[in-house]
């Protein structure tokens, strides 16, 4: 008779019971295991009747080994792991990252959930469906490759500070982030924290909108190893990506390199990708001091595909694409990260980091002349990105007081210059952006029996300098620097109403200095925008004021966590100038008061035991532009409670996972996004349609550690649009999409050594 087997499943916590995260159970002797979710919780199946011996590791906290006594029915247990020396952890910076518990509007998007999902995407497709109020999309119409953005509670991902370990890799001008520069950053990776709302205090750009923060992988493990991943796909989809890992040798040195390489055509026509990265990092571990060397390489060259179709176009062809197809680019990214972390007890670490960051290429766009001769403009630009930060964390300062103090200082320089094809040596246009920024931030947080309140605030001092062409505006002309100075405080209280439940409240307030585009609405400085640069405070700096209140609620067959925002805006910027000569974008102005309401749902529950689960996150809100006149409409109208662009009142996405057989697991995905308005004038002629898009994935492991996966996106060939804008056609205004692909496959093979 076979034997029966039960279901073991507990909790693992650290000393001050907080969950620990990405925790591994093994059940020894065996290859059966287990890791912790993002609340702390496991479950495992063990034979019965036997007493059997669990390993409990996490990086960070000392190994231990715990011996059960299988009973005929479930039964859980608390685990409770000591911390270890930060030695022992590597370089980890949690002066920017968020406690589990810490009363924030957070989603850690751990690797066991990366590894559901992940099969070659760039990270925002991944963030779309594993965090609430998450929209993207892609210029070539897929998840993988060539330019794509994503909005956060319906802010534009400018507003998202991004940092990867601490480092920001933001563009500091435009405040931007090109993952195709950099494509394949998630796979490795040990975490991905998004915080909604202005969250905790983070390096670089301002988290307005919220801010996501990439945590490295791990160089602590023992074991040498390696990883092979193939891919293939619709629209010609080919990636390969090789990793391997020493492990922690003799001489305490670790080293971890990853290779990805990538070729697609692209759903929209000539909009395909060819792309190289490579993620190396290799640690130092002495007895009081680690040290930390990271460097992220990317290259990408893809066909270009940024203006926006208009409906008429799009609804006869979804594959559209306006762009001449000898437009494409040529771009690059670098980052180098040195970092040093010193512990002077336990309790009580200094981490320093000194980067580097690079970025730049080509971006060709061409028109045909009145004789149809292709004439193709170049506008090239030069990022170089140099900081150093400092973070100095001491726990119990007083009984149950923890404080960190950070400092962050930068200078960021960027050179836009301007050609037609092939007059290279002779750019026609060329001008230089400088940004310097010191900044500090000083936190507390105080732990009683069974509350936790936190304090936080950071000081941003900032300046911006244009050096302009002269042949654009004249000579000796003047250009005042740009200055702003920000106090952001944050405010924060955790209530646990049972071991299993607690409630939280926080409010920050967040403000935001224009980028170079907000001021120019341009790639020049020329006389239409010269009276911007030359008068700053004609755009003003926006500002946030962020409420959040949140229950969360965890049992060992699932968690839930429901969460309540409003975000109230002073002088947001909008597209509501004037257009200029130039004609890419308007100028931008303020819109005087917005606000942003809301609830936020995630969670999973398990409907069968080890078998069947249900996951869902949502977001219902309300969002309004309670005012605003534009002046790019020839008359004077002013609008009143409109609600923002590309801001759906619903979105939703909805997983069944179910695992019929240990080896195989099926997953079943429906996503929702409601429909929003392409122009802020909220005109009925301009309307983004919702969709309901259904996806499926299997996977398969294989000898225990190798995998395949197959993910069939868009099933039932829904008509999904997540970005777009406005146009006039044949004198009617009319939505202009940015169409996603139709039913698309992608198979991947994953062999683990």
């Amino acid at each position: 008779m076979a034997q029966r087997s039960v279901t073991l499943s507990g909790s693992v916590r650290d000393t001050r019971s907080q969950p620990i995260v990405r925790a591994t159970i093994q059940l020894l002797g065996t290859q059966r295991g287990a890791y912790t979710d993002a609340r702390g919780w496991f479950r495992i199946d063990i034979p019965g009747g036997d007493s059997v011996r669990l390993l409990i590791t996490c990086v960070g906290y000392e190994p231990q080994q715990r011996t059960f006594v299988a009973k005929d029915s479930a039964q859980d247990f608390a685990i409770v792991l000591e911390e270890s020396s930060v030695l022992a952890q590597g370089i980890v910076v949690t002066s920017f990252r968020a406690g589990e518990q810490d009363p924030v509007t957070q989603t850690t998007v751990t690797r066991e959930m990366m590894d559901q999902l992940y099969i070659g995407q760039d990270p925002q497709y991944i963030l779309e469906r594993a965090v609430p109020s998450v929209i993207s999309y892609s210029e070539s119409g897929t998840a993988v490759a060539n330019y794509g953005t994503f909005r956060m509670r319906g802010i534009d991902q400018t507003r998202v500070n991004v940092t990867l370990d601490g480092t920001p890799i933001n563009d500091m001008i435009d405040q931007g982030v090109f993952f195709s520069n950099m494509s394949d950053l998630s796979n490795g990776m040990r975490s991905i924290q998004v915080q909604r709302g202005t969250g905790m205090s983070s390096n670089g750009t301002a988290s307005y909108a919220g801010s996501v923060n990439f945590d490295g992988v791990t160089l602590t493990n023992a074991d040498p190893s390696a990883e092979m991943q193939l891919t293939a796909g619709s629209f010609n989809l080919i990636r390969g990506s090789a990793a391997v890992s020493t492990g922690r040798m003799e001489n305490d040195v670790s080293v971890y390199a990853r290779f990805t390489t990538l070729r697609t055509d692209g759903y929209r026509y000539h909009t395909g990708s060819t792309s190289n990265s490579l993620y190396a990092s290799a640690a130092w571990f002495g007895v009081h001091d680690v040290i930390k060397l990271s460097y992220v390489w990317g290259s990408s060259q893809n066909e270009l595909g940024y203006y926006p179709v208009p409906k008429p176009l799009a609804d006869s062809d979804p594959r559209t694409n306006l762009n001449d197809s000898t437009d494409a680019d040529d771009f690059g990214q670098q980052l180098l990260q040195l970092q040093h972390s010193h512990a002077f007890s336990p309790g009580s670490t200094l981490t320093t980091s000194i980067y580097y960051g690079r970025a730049g290429g080509d971006f060709f766009s061409g028109y045909r002349d009145e004789n149809s001769t292709l004439v193709q403009i170049n506008y090239p630009l030069q990022n170089n990105h140099l900081g150093v930060m400092s973070a100095l964390e001491i726990e119990d300062v007083l009984t149950g007081l923890d404080a960190s103090v950070g400092v962050h200082a930068y200078t960021f320089e960027r050179r836009n210059w301007e050609y037609v094809s092939p007059e290279s040596a002779r750019p026609y246009y060329d001008d230089r952006t400088t940004k310097n920024e010191l900044s500090g931030t000083l936190r507390v947080k105080y732990h009683g029996e069974s509350w936790e309140a936190f304090a936080d605030v950071q000081v941003r001092s900032i300046s911006m300098m244009f050096t302009p062409d002269e042949r654009s505006i004249g000579s000796g002309v003047e250009i005042p620097n740009s200055t702003w100075f920000f106090i952001n405080p944050r405010l924060g209280l955790r209530y646990d109403v049972a071991t299993n439940a607690n409630v939280y409240a926080s409010f920050g307030r967040t403000g935001r200095e224009p980028t170079r585009f907000d001021l120019l609405g341009s790639t020049q400085i020329n006389q239409a925008n010269l009276a911007v640069v030359q008068n700053p405070g004609t755009v003003r700096p926006e500002f946030v004021n962020d409420i959040e209140l949140g229950a969360r609620f965890q049992a060992s067959y699932g968690y839930l966590d429901v969460n309540a925002f409003a975000m109230f805006f002073t002088d947001e910027i909008a597209p509501i100038g004037p257009y200029i000569d130039q004609q890419f974008v308007q100028l931008r102005k303020n819109v005087p008061t917005s606000s942003r309401r809301g609830i936020e749902i995630e969670g999973s529950v398990l409907l069968i035991a080890d078998r069947l689960w249900f996951d869902l996150n949502g977001t219902v809100m309300q969002a309004t532009v309670d005012e605003y006149q534009p002046e790019n409409l020839g008359f004077d109208t002013v609008y009143t409670n409109v609600r923002p662009v590309l801001t759906p009142s619903l979105q939703t996405n909805a997983t069944l996972r179910f695992r019929p057989i240990e080896p195989l697991e099926i997953h079943l995905a429906a996503r929702y996004v409601g429909e929003s308005y392409a122009d802020l004038t909220n005109a009925p002629s301009v309307v983004i349609p919702s969709f309901t898009q259904v996806d499926a994935r299997l996977w398969w492991n294989v000898a225990g550690k190798h995998r395949v996966g197959v993910m069939a996106n868009n099933l039932f060939n829904a008509f999904v649009v997540t970005n777009g804008g406005s146009a006039m056609a044949e004198g009617v205004l009319v939505p202009t999409y940015f169409v996603q692909a139709t039913r698309n496959f992608v198979v991947m093979l994953d062999i683990r050594f």
